[in-house]
């Protein structure tokens, strides 16, 4: 007794029966411009609320890669290469052939957290925020 009959709010399928989706009506953008727009989107992502000194990212430098004489080569990176950029490629070069590691970390104001490593950087997280 409820229900509604069927054909309300269904129209008779006369109206407009011309209507008809299509794909090609619509301008997909080329890969170029899908990069772009990746891109964009990337670059507006707002920063984590968690920032990091320059002295704790030297911090976290000092363990090394865990591996023999790790420290030094750091250390020796840090004291040839002033271009920011090269010293990065330097540093991922330092991490890459041990694969990704990780550690606990104590950051400088006494904080807790984990510290991973691999060919790609590394990443600093915040405990109990998970930043």
């Amino acid at each position: 007794a409820h229900e509604q009959p069927e054909s309300t709010g269904r129209g008779t399928g006369d109206e407009r029966a011309d209507l008809q989706l299509s794909f090609f009506d619509v301008a997909i953008p080329t890969e170029a411009e899908q990069i772009e727009s990746i891109d964009q989107a990337e670059s507006e992502k707002t920063p984590s609320a968690f920032v990091l000194s320059q002295a704790e990212i030297e911090k976290a430098l000092r363990r090394g890669s865990n591996f023999e004489n790790s420290k030094l080569r750091i250390w020796e990176i840090y004291q040839t290469q002033p271009d920011r950029k090269l010293r990065a490629k330097a540093l991922a070069k330092e991490y890459a052939p041990h694969g990704p590691g990780g550690c606990s970390h104590t950051y400088l104001d006494g904080s807790s957290g984990w510290l991973d490593h691999d060919s790609k950087g590394l990443t600093f997280e915040h405990y109990p925020d998970h930043q």
